[in-house]
């Protein structure tokens, strides 16, 4: 990975001059505009450790919606390392269950991988789910099948917490938060909904921009804070592997999503070699993303504020050109796509 030594202090360092760190300040300019006028609330542009843009605004602690998945996994890493848990426990060895109509001995085989990869087959109700959008319970055996679904997210909150005797929001605060010197974070911002057709509810994340783009530093790299090594590097690389493929380059991991762009080497020798690069990001609803692009070291947040008025798909596509056409050492070719 594309690390550095560079880490904000209280503060995030500004870059004095974009175009020392390899980007365009009057293209960057231009996908400011274009951000504002779609209803982008804030973004920030992370390199080697510098800000290189920062748009909006990043201290706003607004909910983050499902990009509190990815931070969970995180989470779940730390404590997989220690031997707090292990990921083939299965729900019915966790004593795992749930309303009426309960989990069947089948759906109760489903394991902690199964759950961070959205492929435990268990279709009930769910806190923060459309139940209209869930298939019949036993359409497909666990681990048969991907599919996005806010029971296994919201078990994994509830698993986490019973395995650990630690309530998450404190778990998160003291091993990640308090380590990384997050400027807004504070444990009350996880709170929690129910639904009465599940006993496990949804956990909920508020965070800002810049906190955000902190964690994206820890793993943009491999774990470590000012030499201290927070998550395993070991579990960042397993996280971001595409489990699934889901078509058009873009795949999912341990709650992480992946692809890959071509990036054109800069090399005088090899000036028209174009390279496949992977990237990761977490997404929550409305086009809000952390973004992790490892070969360029650099983290991208995004956030939308009035998620019923934001980007469309086509229009966030659109500003990922702009920003990363920003780019003038190691120029991506082609658009990510993101879910």
């Amino acid at each position: 990975m594309n690390g550095t030594d560079n880490y904000p202090a209280r503060e995030w360092t500004m870059a004095e001059e974009p175009s020392e760190l390899g980007w365009s300040r009057s293209a960057l300019a231009e996908a400011h505009e274009f951000a504002e006028s779609i209803g982008s609330s804030a973004m920030m542009i992370v390199q080697g450790g510098l800000v290189v843009s920062a748009w909006g605004n990043i201290a706003d602690v607004t909910g983050i919606a499902s990009m509190r998945k990815s931070l969970l996994s995180a989470l779940i890493g730390i404590h997989e390392a220690e031997g707090t848990v292990d990921l083939g426990l299965t729900l019915a060895e966790l004593g795992v269950d749930d309303c009426e109509p309960a989990l069947t001995f089948s759906e109760k085989q489903a394991t902690i991988e199964d759950l961070l990869m959205s492929r435990s087959g268990v279709y009930h109700a769910a806190a923060d789910q459309d139940p209209a959008t869930l298939p019949p319970r036993g359409t497909h055996s666990v681990g048969e099948q991907w599919f996005y679904n806010n029971w296994s997210f919201n078990v994994l909150g509830v698993i986490l917490e019973r395995l650990t005797g630690i309530p998450i929001a404190e778990d998160f605060s003291r091993r990640i938060a308090l380590p990384l010197q997050m400027q807004d974070f504070q444990p009350q911002h996880f709170y929690f909904k129910t639904v009465p057709q599940s006993s496990h509810p949804a956990y909920k994340i508020r965070m800002s921009a810049r906190d955000l783009a902190r964690l994206g530093l820890l793993l943009l790299n491999e774990g470590r804070w000012r030499g201290t090594q927070i998550i395993p590097a070991e579990w960042i690389s397993r996280s971001v592997k595409p489990y699934t493929d889901l078509g058009r380059g873009v795949g999912f991991g341990y709650s992480w999503w992946t692809g890959r762009y071509a990036l054109r080497s800069t090399t005088i020798s090899v000036r028209d070699h174009k390279e496949d690069m992977p990237f990761y990001w977490a997404s929550g609803m409305g086009h809000q993303y952390l973004m992790v692009f490892p070969a360029i070291g650099t983290i991208l947040i995004h956030r939308v504020a009035d998620t019923a008025n934001g980007p469309s798909n086509q229009q966030i596509e659109q500003l990922q050109t702009m920003i990363l056409g920003s780019r003038t050492i190691g120029v991506p070719l082609t658009t990510p796509i993101t879910k």
